[in-house]
């Protein structure tokens, strides 16, 4: 669960991030850090808890380069 504590623990560890949802279709909310910045998944993971599982998801853009997020998604 994104409770306080973990939103604080993820600025923390990985600094400024948006939580976003991706428009149209699945409408999965997503993680961004900084301006499309790559985390480590696994440690993302670990503070996210077990409720919650992450996929690294990554956009090729012919202006900046590679643009990563991390998409939500509840644990069954």
């Amino acid at each position: 669960m994104l409770n306080k504590e973990t939103l604080n623990t993820l600025e923390k560890t990985f600094g400024p991030f948006l939580i976003d949802k991706v428009w149209g279709g699945s409408n999965t909310p997503f993680l961004r850090f900084g301006y499309w910045r790559r985390v480590d998944v696994n440690q993302l993971q670990s503070i996210i808890g077990n409720e919650i599982i992450i996929k690294e998801d990554n956009l090729d853009d012919d202006d900046c380069g590679t643009l990563f997020s991390y998409k939500m998604y509840e644990s069954k």
